[in-house]
């Protein structure tokens, strides 16, 4: 009872001082040293619940403040990029991504991923407050879908069985190998179904940009189930790839003014240090309660940001 009356204190911290934060705070020190214990809230809880800081930093931040949603969502690439890159190091000299895989999905997810950047600019030049509720109210209806992903998703493989790779698969030579550690051995493993990931990196880069949205939720099923990696494989490229694609992302932002270094660099420093706070944690809590208490801030947010988009689009 006593961890988790601290895991629904923190959730309840993050959203009471994320509408403060917006609302209240004039004071620019006191703005951003309350941005920075909310993030590390955030970063500890996300950890715990073994998701990315961005999926829950964007919607929380939409949902329960009223700062620009441009700006939210520069940051929330921002974030996403700066704890990938963090953890791409480790997994690209351990061999755990795979080289060829991450080329091949790099390309859709990336381009995008810019795409849907350049779009979030055009909305914010052109649409004014009915596109900022149009955005508010699509990243609803998102974030309620993660939320029953994360509900009623199957169950990740460790280490899927490929009984056929189809013809594109095969040319592509995507084959590879990595020394396992808790097996102590070297696994080879086969992956299929190329044509279709690629499809679907073209969508997830998409709502990457757009939304800014960490995108480690949509890539490792898409390696884990529809390309059957390893999971451990597919958790490294998700990490590697996301570094790659949000930092190009970042950019059609930063030069449409969405960077503002007073809310992204507590917000940066925070997540990051949440993680590795959440990583020692995490050794002594039971992951199943904060997975539910994360659908639950999904479910929160997604209702806050379809009413807030309502009212923005005039509906209500």
């Amino acid at each position: 009872m006593g961890r988790a009356g601290l895991i629904v204190g923190l959730t309840v911290l993050i959203m009471s001082i994320g509408v403060a934060s917006a609302q209240e705070l004039t004071n620019p020190a006191i703005f951003a040293g309350t941005l920075f214990v909310v993030c590390t809230l955030i970063g500890i809880v996300a950890v715990l619940a073994g998701v990315g800081g961005g999926v829950i930093f964007t919607p929380v931040m939409m949902g329960f403040t009223n700062i620009d949603s441009y700006i939210i969502r520069a940051t929330g690439l921002t974030v996403a990029m700066g704890g990938a890159l963090v953890a791409a190091r480790p997994f690209l000299r351990r061999g755990l991504a795979n080289i060829k895989m991450l080329l091949f999905a790099a390309v859709p997810y990336t381009v995008f991923a810019v795409i849907g950047a350049l779009l979030a600019g055009y909305v914010k030049a052109t649409m004014g407050t009915f596109g900022e509720g149009v955005i508010r109210f699509a990243l609803g209806i998102l974030v309620i879908f993660i939320g029953l992903v994360f509900i009623f998703a199957g169950k990740r493989i460790e280490y899927p069985e490929v009984k056929h790779v189809d013809s594109f698969t095969e040319r592509l030579g995507l084959a590879m190998a990595y020394w396992e550690e808790s097996l102590g051995r070297v696994v080879d493993y086969k992956v299929t179904r190329a044509w279709l990931a690629m499809l679907c990196f073209c969508g997830v880069g998409l709502i990457s940009g757009l939304f800014g949205l960490g995108a480690g939720w949509a890539m490792v099923p898409v390696f884990n189930l529809i390309m059957l990696a390893p999971l451990k494989v597919s958790a490294a490229c998700s990490k590697v790839l996301i570094g790659i694609g949000d930092t190009a992302a970042v950019w059609p932002y930063m030069i449409g003014g969405g960077i503002v270094p007073l809310f992204t660099i507590p917000s940066l420093i925070g997540l990051i240090l949440g993680t590795l706070i959440g990583a020692k944690i995490m050794l002594k809590v039971k992951a199943g309660f904060v997975r539910w208490l994360i659908i639950a801030i999904m479910f929160a947010s997604g209702i806050r940001l379809i009413l807030k988009g309502l009212g923005m689009m005039g509906v209500m």
